[in-house]
């Protein structure tokens, strides 16, 4: 291994453990005692705490050590190593920081700054993770299994099993907590937004690629998403190698970008924001 990548490496890791300790305060100072679920294993395990006393990072590390079974199992998708770091350094921060009881009363007891700032603080650690390649996978791999067994989008799928957790909150705290828990979500997902690449939420992906052929196949049945191929020239090769596009949104890049890789790792990627998409699967056109 050169120096470059093993520097490259080293960088990355640092980054994801920083972001995941970043995450890890989120929950811990806001969240976690406030009983807000935004979503995702964190808040199934934040609901089974205060239920049953059950540690919530040992319960995050349970699920996903079974959801990555299960994604290996039934997808066959092979997760590469700065993912599977993620989702046991988070658990880890989680119990640890809990453990040491930090106390900030006067912020994490407020019923609206706590969903606010968890979302913010937790958004920009999140946002980190991805930044660097890495993924904490949670609702991700559910909704990758939902799109290949019952043909839901990977969006739908992260909004379905997101919600389900959500409606599970609302049992066990009442309906204001759950409200709340909204709340948190959208902070957190504009602030992922805004750490990656911006305040927008979709991306246009171009693509060029050697297999080109399984690449658009996991971009129209994976994805549930629709894909356009340009007619290119390599300049200084002279051969044609066609460009597929894709516009995906924000929470679907994480996934597209893990399944480019197992792929091709060789293929070359341009990602852009975009100010607006208007069409099938986003806005509608609207002329008033």
């Amino acid at each position: 291994m050169s120096f470059q990548k093993l520097k490259r490496g080293f960088k990355d890791y640092l980054f994801i453990t920083l972001g995941s300790l970043i995450t890890a305060l989120g929950l811990d100072f806001f969240l976690i005692p406030n009983k807000i679920v935004a979503g995702g294993v964190s808040g199934l395990a934040t609901i089974l705490f205060y239920l049953f006393h059950l540690p919530v990072g040992l319960q995050m590390l349970a699920y996903n050590v079974i959801l990555f079974t299960l994604a290996f199992k039934l997808l066959g998708v092979h997760f590469g190593l700065k993912s599977i770091y993620t989702s046991v350094i988070l658990s880890i921060f989680v119990d640890m920081v809990m453990a040491l009881n930090p106390p900030i009363p006067d912020l994490s007891k407020d019923p609206l700054l706590a969903p606010i700032y968890g979302g913010i603080i937790t958004g920009i650690g999140m946002g980190v993770v991805f930044w660097r390649g890495a993924s904490t996978g949670g609702t991700d791999i559910i909704a990758m299994i939902m799109n290949k067994y019952l043909g839901i989008t990977s969006g739908s799928g992260l909004l379905i099993s997101d919600s389900l957790i959500t409606l599970f909150a609302v049992f066990a705290f009442g309906p204001i907590k759950a409200m709340y828990g909204i709340l948190a979500i959208i902070t957190t997902s504009k602030t992922i937004d805004t750490i990656l690449e911006g305040i927008e939420s979709t991306r246009s992906v171009l693509i060029i690629t050697e297999k080109l052929d399984e690449m658009k196949n996991m971009i129209l049945k994976e994805l549930g998403r629709g894909a356009t191929i340009i007619s290119a020239m390599g300049a200084y090769s002279g051969i044609e190698r066609p460009i597929l596009m894709s516009v995906v949104r924000r929470r679907e890049l994480a996934i597209l970008r893990r399944r480019i890789y197992d792929i091709d790792p060789k293929a070359f990627i341009i990602i852009h924001s975009n100010s607006e998409v208007i069409g099938e699967g986003f806005k509608k056109l609207d002329i008033k």
